[in-house]
């Protein structure tokens, strides 16, 4: 009989797309090796699909829906009465204060700030203040009170400027000179216009020393005498790399050539120093950060989730199940069984989606590498927007490969013609007459 249980946090939305299958093949391995009861809480109305209840309820999985914050407490109070829950889990960023309460009322303890995955600033000053060589000068503002011959003198040009939160990976910028740093703060302000419109009002910002170095990600679990279980190391890609001027990445790769760039027992001590600095504790934690030109790591966010194409990257790549850790501490990371990159796929401009370039998507799927190509229909004839301006992402590129060179010559080949894979109308002066005209064709169209 189950009598410990894991819970997990969810969204409708994300339970209906592609991803959740990588949520669902790891919950289920964890409930047949440990005999781990499995339960999703997901917010409002009864979910409609009765063949999805049904075939995870076959899985031992079980769903509960919530009203609120407070309905979703009461709920997993109750269900605490049967099982000792061991977990809190959720997968998405802005759950993640909520999954904090329920930890609170289950007595499972949370970070000593339980805030700092929501808030960039809190980051960056716990972790510099416990040790300035672990981050990069940072200033924090708003768009009316930053002053930029302050900016000059403490951190100079180029810098990166980013909202402090709530807008999750839009609006990252480089700034290498004032007239950037002035048309950024101008378009900001439209922007921030969009987001009051979404019931979100974040004028904050933060201005950081830029790194000119590789950025990578390492996953960990830590437990509540913060311990931390540590994965391999993941190479990150930029737009940038696709000459892009944005700051989102594209790609995640774990290969062979990424391990050799790490002495694993250096990595380890720098997770556990940003670990000792922010008292993080019974949490996932994605952490991100750069290798400087003198072999300095340097952090540039930390992450309290764990989310579902990194469970089936270091699955894929090597074998580890992240969820595991929670039920065995024992857990290992073993060596790279295959080569693994995922390439997402964004809007590269902002307008009108009208169609994807399936030729050269069927090019990319004739290749060694590529075992997974999906790409989401429903955005075609929407708007799409650039990651700075709010961004739309349009599913992903998988490749997987024991050979390394071969791997490479693939994903070179995507990079080579990444801005190709989207057919987009381009965003002029006259964009409300033309999407005036596109709803009238459509109208008329529907009328026939």
């Amino acid at each position: 009989m189950h009598t410990k249980a894991i819970v997990h946090i969810m969204t409708k939305s994300r339970m209906k797309s592609e991803v959740f299958t990588s949520d669902i093949d790891a919950i289920e391995e964890v409930s047949e090796k440990y005999w781990i009861k499995n339960v999703i809480f997901y917010k409002w109305e009864k979910i409609e699909y009765a063949d999805l209840i049904t075939k995870l309820e076959k899985l031992g999985i079980f769903l509960y829906n919530y009203s609120n914050k407070e309905d979703l407490k009461e709920k997993v109070k109750e269900f605490s009465k049967n099982y000792e829950v061991i977990f809190v889990n959720t997968a998405l960023e802005l759950l993640i204060n909520s999954v904090n309460e329920v930890r609170e009322i289950l007595w499972l303890g949370v970070s000593d700030y339980p805030n700092i995955f929501r808030n960039k600033f809190l980051q960056r000053d716990l972790i510099q203040k416990h040790n300035p060589d672990l981050w990069v000068k940072f200033i924090k503002g708003t768009i009316d009170s930053f002053v930029i011959d302050e900016i000059e003198k403490y951190v100079w040009f180029p810098f990166i400027i980013k909202p402090i939160d709530w807008v999750q990976s839009s609006w990252v910028a480089k700034i290498k000179n004032k007239k950037d740093f002035l048309d950024y703060i101008s378009n900001y302000k439209k922007f921030h216009d969009r987001l009051e419109a979404r019931w979100i009002n974040n004028k904050e910002l933060i201005v950081e020393e830029f790194i000119d170095g590789t950025l990578y990600s390492v996953d960990y679990y830590v437990d509540k005498d913060w311990n931390s279980f540590i994965s391999k190391p993941v190479k990150v890609r930029l737009w940038v790399d696709v000459k892009v001027e944005d700051y989102c990445n594209i790609a995640r790769i774990s290969t062979e050539k990424t391990e050799w760039e790490f002495k694993w027992k250096r990595l380890k001590a720098f997770v556990n120093s940003n670990v000792k600095a922010t008292w993080i504790k019974n949490t996932f934690v994605h952490h991100e950060f750069k290798i400087n030109s003198k072999w300095e790591l340097k952090t540039i966010e930390l992450n309290g989730r764990l989310w579902g194409w990194r469970l089936e990257l270091m699955k894929r790549a090597y074998g580890l199940n992240m969820y595991e850790i929670v039920c065995n501490p024992e857990t290992k990371v073993w060596k790279l069984k295959e080569n693994n990159i995922v390439v997402n796929i964004y809007a590269t401009k902002r307008w009108i989606l009208r169609a994807f370039n399936h030729k050269l998507l069927e090019k990319i799927r004739t290749k060694k590498s590529v075992y997974w190509i999906d790409v989401e229909e429903s955005c075609v004839w929407k708007e799409i927007w650039l990651t700075k301006d709010w961004f739309i992402k349009i599913w992903n590129i998988k490749l997987a490969n024991k050979n390394y060179e071969e791997l490479a010559e693939d994903f070179k080949y995507i990079k080579n013609y990444y801005l190709d894979l989207l057919i987009i109308d381009e965003f002029d002066d006259n964009m409300k007459i033309k999407k005036k005209n596109l709803f009238k064709i459509f109208r008329e169209y529907l009328s026939r």
